[in-house]
């Protein structure tokens, strides 16, 4: 239990303590460790198990609690709330499953370290690892292991084969697998949909209106001239789009497909803290404030030209080009012949999580765009000139639509960037 040298029930190990180790031992390790592949795709769960391991041999136990973690780690204020936001906690879970995978990975080794659950307090337990010796074989064995050799060695052939065969017919994992890796590495998905800003009326005047508009001549005239402002109703929290619906059903099948749980929630429902403590997905564009936050420091992202009243995905490294907009696409109409579409996978500097948004200027682009990220044949056309490495690098995809008696024809790859 990892801990200062004369307080009771903190050794670490049998008979050992923190002050029995080396330090250069302890430090030489813990740099193996951030070096293995488990933490070098995390920086902050790197830089949080340094910070304690570190702590804990210069017998300085007292700052290893939450809050203090919290502002010594992550720069949080001195009274910020620790259940508002969780990155203490959050990052420690992270750590122990690291962890576990690392030695999971490395073997037996002569000093590992652990961290219990509910403390941030680490233990090192030593355990040396003596040679292994030859087991002494009788002769008249080995003797007889000269005369069956020939007999063994078909089923061992066999064996063999069939082990080879099952590799072979294992599963591989697909390139839209990778894709999705780092965005399901906890047990739950956490899925933000777009809520646009929708309005009802007060109930009587409701009621005049619907029977006025499902007229089909409008022999009448409407029955009211305007409306007051007491009688609309805002539905902000209360509507979401159907095609974004839509699409989150794609996803909860993928997601089920993985043994991952979803936790949905409304944009509007959600806070910055909800977000820092997992990866998240974020479904539709100019209904879903998130996105249009995340997406503007990217080389491709959501725009609005309100003299034109044209949507656009505009590209930085070509500001002026606009060949990826619709006009008047709000409200939604039948005229709408195509689509375009903008998929991002990237890890979010603001909430230090992956996050995935899946937008289209029109709900027709929110439906290919969950369309291909669902499908793997689909998904192989944004690799075509992809690095080797492209799974490990932050990535946007433009695609496009063709748009036939109000339903989305097929995702088509325009644009694809990784970095």
């Amino acid at each position: 239990m990892g801990s200062h040298w004369d307080t009771p029930g903190v050794s670490v190990g049998e008979g050992t303590t923190w002050s029995d180790l080396p330090k250069a031992e302890v430090l030489a390790e813990l740099d193996r460790i951030l070096e293995s592949h488990q933490f070098r795709a995390s920086k902050k769960c790197s830089r949080f198990f340094r910070h304690i391991v570190e702590a804990a041999v210069e017998g300085r136990f007292d700052c290893l609690k939450e809050r203090t973690l919290g502002v010594d780690v992550f720069e949080r204020e001195p009274n910020y709330d620790t259940n508002q936001d969780p990155v203490v906690r959050g990052t420690a879970g992270e750590v122990r499953k690291r962890l576990a995978q690392y030695y999971l990975e490395a073997g037996a080794r002569e000093l590992r370290f652990s961290l219990p659950p509910g403390s941030y307090i680490p233990e090192a337990h030593h355990h040396p690892i003596e040679p292994s010796k030859p087991p002494v074989v009788p002769a008249a064995i080995v003797a007889s292991e000269k005369r069956s050799r020939s007999v063994i060695a078909i089923p061992a052939f066999i064996v063999l084969a069939v082990i080879a065969a099952g590799l072979w017919l294992w599963p591989r994992p697909t390139s839209l697998d990778r894709f999705w890796d780092p965005a399901l590495s906890a047990n739950s998905v956490l899925v933000c949909m777009g809520q646009p800003q929708l309005y009802t009326f007060r109930a009587d005047v409701a009621r005049g209106l619907n029977a006025w508009f499902a007229e089909e001549n409008h022999s009448s005239p409407p029955p009211v001239a305007s409306v007051a402002p007491e009688e609309i109703r805002p539905m902000w929290s209360n509507a979401v789009a159907l095609a974004d619906a839509q699409a989150f059903s794609r996803l909860a099948n993928l997601f089920a497909q993985k043994r991952k749980q979803v936790d949905l929630r409304g944009e509007r429902l959600i806070s910055l803290s909800d977000l820092r403590g997992k990866p998240a997905v974020f479904i539709g564009a100019f209904d879903n404030e998130w996105t249009l936050s995340f997406g503007n420091e990217l080389r491709f992202y959501f725009d609005t030209d309100h003299q034109t009243h044209a949507q656009i995905i505009r590209d930085k490294q070509n500001p002026a080009a606009v060949d990826w907009q619709l006009v008047n696409a709000w409200p939604p109409g039948k005229d709408i012949s195509k689509d375009y579409a903008l998929v991002t996978r990237m890890v979010n500097r603001t909430t230090e999580q992956t996050i995935v948004i899946l937008a289209g200027i029109a709900q027709y682009g929110t439906e290919a765009a969950a369309e291909f990220v669902t499908d793997p044949a689909y998904f192989e056309q944004a690799l075509a000139h992809a690095p080797r490495d492209w799974y490990r690098k932050n990535i946007q995809v433009v695609i496009s639509t063709r748009v036939l008696s109000g339903v989305s024809g097929p995702p088509t790859v325009v644009a694809a960037y990784f970095w």
